[in-house]
């Protein structure tokens, strides 16, 4: 009991530190509890293994309910190349480096195998909080922790089932399909009924919540499955409209002091390595972190997705899975690996967890759009003066583009999509692959000269640096589509014009038309 109180006494610490000095909160954890280890009065090591474990099934759980298939929409082919080929690429790569590093074969696919996927529990922390888990790259990089986790999954039932026969091996997989049709048949028709009928208060339903982990970890329990198995489907059975949003807010509070609590006893777990094994630590941290980002990119862009998504996705996705630290630890338990090299893979994915939100950064992501052969590759548009400039073409493009045309104004259309490209360029109409916030795009697109600009952009970020490029003289020319209220708040106070609705109609569009006077006008549009 005193270990246990110590354990928490160092987490309250860790975060209190962590919230005076600004600091990621990860590593004062893990380093908390790494300073409880010496005094040898923690837990008995069982003990803490099954803490760990619980620990981390909950955080599965609370990051279960964020991934609802729904949300993916149209994105499945992205979504499908970018999950397969960065988990099994990642994968072989880092197999074949842990085998360079002069590590034995199964302890290299211990490595490999908690190398291959990206931390589901990080990167939509990350969305969240900069309010990005609906935008395009937001729903796919969710559809590939999805499918990565689902992966993971199943290599931990297969790992907790070494040394059975390969009917055990397959019955362990056929009993986890099992829990996942369970869980999507509750997602997709009775968790639906029970909100619409039963109407339960905040008390009731943490309740009912709960009850559900618990009845999954239990049924993982009963099929000698991991209960991460368990609570990863309970979550997911929790993931869809409007239930997800309901579940959130009453979690909050429990992952907060779930996730201080596994990390500060996985702090207490760790033996420093040696150094040999920690400088392999660095290699393999600059491995993921050099490596992940452009081939995430390069595959994302390969499926359509514009050159700044790609980026951002490479770029968020540079971490290891929480569930690394479970293959860890079978690889542990089964005698496989050594402690030192199960610290060492804990170090790895604390370390690349801490790095993700230092990287997965605006300023980070316009330093590798600048170097990107796409930007060079441009032609500015000659004899574009005068004209609509439409940034992002969207769902509302075809119906503000027609009215513009049909006043007699040229229109420059400028968006980030191949596909939105290619189709404008099939009919006819002028436009440009950019993104609409860089300033070499506005300036190719003279956006200066511009007449009439309609902004689509969803960031306000960039919609300000929009107007900073026109200047105050030039913003009123600016119509910007606005997502938040202090977004609109924003813009209107650098002299922009601000649309809050989500559809701009031709009308609209029309009366701007109006405002803009002769001179906007020209014999055709090209």
């Amino acid at each position: 009991m005193i270990g246990f109180t110590l354990i928490l006494l160092a987490a309250a610490a860790a975060y209190g530190l962590a919230w005076l000095t600004r600091l990621p909160s990860l590593p004062l954890l893990l380093i908390a509890g790494m300073l409880l280890a010496p005094l040898g009065i923690v837990p008995d090591e069982r003990i803490l293994f099954d803490t760990l474990e619980l620990g981390l099934a909950f955080l599965v759980f609370v990051a279960g309910v964020e991934l609802n298939p729904r949300r993916i929409g149209h994105r499945t082919r992205p979504v499908i190349w970018i999950g397969v080929v960065q988990f099994f690429t990642i994968g072989a790569l880092g197999f074949g480096l842990a085998l360079a590093l002069g590590h034995g074969w199964q302890t290299a696919l211990f490595i490999a195998f908690a190398l291959s996927a990206s931390s589901t529990l990080v990167v939509l922390r990350h969305l969240k909080r900069h309010q990005q888990m609906f935008e395009p790259f937001g729903r796919v990089v969710t559809g590939v922790l999805l499918l990565q986790d689902l992966f993971m999954i199943l290599i931990i039932v297969g790992l907790a089932r070494i040394g059975d026969t390969v009917l055990d091996l397959g019955l362990g997989l056929a009993m986890t399909l099992g829990l996942a049709v369970a869980a999507f048949a509750l997602l997709r028709w009775v968790i639906p009924v029970f909100l619409k009928r039963l109407h339960p208060g905040e008390e009731e339903l943490l309740l009912a919540v709960l009850s559900l982990l618990f009845i999954f970890m239990g049924l993982a329990h009963f099929l000698e499955l991991p209960l991460i198995a368990g609570a990863f489907f309970a979550g997911f059975a929790l993931s869809g409209f409007p239930m997800s949003g309901l579940v959130r807010g009453l979690l909050n509070s429990l992952a907060d002091f779930f996730l201080a609590l596994f990390f500060t006893v996985l702090g207490v777990l760790i033996v420093l390595p040696p150094p040999e094994l920690l400088f392999q630590t660095g290699v393999f941290i600059l491995f993921l972190i050099l490596v992940t980002p452009p081939l995430v990119a390069a595959v994302a862009e390969a499926t359509g997705m514009s050159s700044r998504a790609s980026i951002e996705s490479g770029l968020l996705l540079a971490q290891t899975s929480e569930f690394s630290l479970i293959v860890g630890l079978s690889g542990m338990v089964a005698g496989i690996i050594t402690p030192e090299v199960f610290s060492m893979i804990a170090l790895i994915t604390v370390g690349t967890m801490t790095l993700t939100p230092l990287i997965a950064t605006d300023r980070v992501t316009w330093r590798l759009m600048r170097i990107h052969p796409l930007r060079w590759r441009r032609r500015q548009e000659e004899n574009f003066r005068d004209h609509a400039l439409m940034l992002g073409y969207g769902t509302a493009g075809p119906r503000i583009i027609k009215p513009l045309l049909d006043a007699g104004m040229r229109v420059l259309v400028v968006d980030d999509d191949p596909n939105v490209i290619a189709r404008l360029r099939r009919a006819g109409i002028s436009c440009l692959r950019g993104d609409g916030s860089d300033y070499r795009t506005l300036e190719l697109a003279h956006a200066r000269e511009a007449r009439l600009i309609l902004s689509s952009m969803r960031r306000p970020t960039d919609a300000e640096g929009l107007l900073r490029h026109l200047g105050p003289e030039r913003a009123q020319r600016a119509v910007i589509r606005a997502f938040e209220p202090e977004g609109a708040r924003r813009i209107e106070a650098m002299g922009g014009r601000v649309i809050a609705t989500p559809e701009i109609t031709a009308e609209e569009v029309l009366r701007w038309i109006e405002t803009l006077g002769p001179s906007a006008r020209t014999n055709g549009s090209e």
